[in-house]
């Protein structure tokens, strides 16, 4: 077999010998080009994650690097958590090499049995007493391929450029591991002035209720965005600061509950980081916040009618009235939760 060849697998090769090669095997890639990372911390969740392509903006501020993009290492946009690229491969994505492997040596050896079978049938001697045939099954197997699909969330980085998905947010770059929080919050802003515009586009067919609902989902957003972005935030540092044994109890579901829906409660969670967020609002800024998430309550669980509570805070409307809602007090609203993410960010 001094002319056998493994075809489909010398495509591959970047070293070795002919009979021991080593291989390079792409890994398999989501509709968008993207890998998928699986973060070697069992503590961490969601551990999934996708790698993009690169795209190096000219101006690179190192000051916000923890690592030159595109060099070893990897870092986990959920946990921080900072490890070689090796220690990131996905489980799957090593059993799906592995099966095109085995496909690829098995089919090449096949093809070589069959070119060997028919070469040997035309060197026979035709009319003979004796008629010998060699007779091989062809294997039409299909090459295996492992299907990857993006998450809902693809973004790049706006430190270093590089594309990357994730599970609606994250804290780190995984490529420079620099700080991305406010690049989640910036598209969620995107997603949330898009419903705006979608409101005033119905309002034009003069369908105005349904206008006012598209505006109360995206002012409820808001309000969503901001309170699971502190969560997110607070999960972390705990993690960061206390010891294991510690931690999980103060992260817990009823140590946190909905107390960041709620100022003066999420500034108690605070202390025990020793942080204080909210002191980069001025006092007009923390009225329109307690104001807009004290409505999002209203729109979310009274039909957008005011009732006592909340005429009782700076509000215009009276008990039994619908609340008013404003495309440009939402922008506000959010330009506002936007000045808190920023803190947070340069807190991490």
């Amino acid at each position: 077999m001094s002319e056998f060849h493994f075809k489909r697998l010398e495509k591959y090769k970047v070293g070795g010998t002919r009979d021991k090669m080593e291989l390079k095997v792409p890994l398999p890639h989501s509709p968008s080009g993207k890998v998928y990372r699986w973060c070697p911390n069992v503590d961490c969740t969601p551990r999934l994650f996708l790698l993009g392509d690169a795209q190096i903006p000219e101006k690179l501020d190192i000051s916000q690097l923890k690592r030159t993009p595109g060099t070893q290492g990897t870092t986990c946009p959920y946990c921080g958590m900072d490890a070689d690229d090796d220690e990131f491969n996905y489980l799957g994505d090593i059993k799906a090499i592995q099966k095109y492997i085995e496909w690829a040596a098995s089919r090449d050896v096949n093809d070589y049995f069959v070119k060997m079978a028919k070469d040997f049938n035309r060197s026979q001697p035709r009319g003979g007493l004796i008629s010998i045939k060699m007779d091989i099954k062809p294997d039409y197997s299909q090459e295996p391929r492992a299907w990857r699909e993006d998450l809902i969330r693809n973004l790049a980085c706006n430190i270093c450029g590089r594309k990357y998905g994730v599970y609606a947010i994250a804290l780190f770059c995984p490529d420079c591991g620099g700080k991305n929080l406010h690049v989640h919050f910036e598209r969620e802003i995107e997603l949330i002035l898009q419903q705006i515009d979608l409101a005033e586009q119905v309002a034009e067919t003069n369908n105005s209720e349904l206008s006012y609902r598209i505006l109360g989902n995206a002012h409820e957003d808001v309000v969503t965005v901001f309170e699971t972005y502190q969560k997110v935030f607070y999960r972390y540092m705990i993690k960061k600061i206390f010891p294991k044994d510690q931690s999980e109890k103060m992260i817990d579901k009823g140590a946190i509950g909905n107390r960041f829906q709620n100022l003066d409660k999420a500034k108690d969670l605070y202390k025990k980081l020793s942080l204080d967020p909210f002191s980069v609002l001025t006092l007009e800024e923390l009225d329109l916040m307690k104001l807009n998430i004290e409505k999002r309550h209203v729109i979310g669980h009274n039909l957008s009618l005011a009732d006592e509570a909340y005429a009782d805070t700076m509000s215009r409307e009276k008990p039994g009235t619908t609340v008013e809602i404003l495309a440009e007090e939402i922008s506000e609203f959010a330009e506002t939760v936007k000045k808190i993410i920023m803190e947070l960010e340069q807190l991490m």
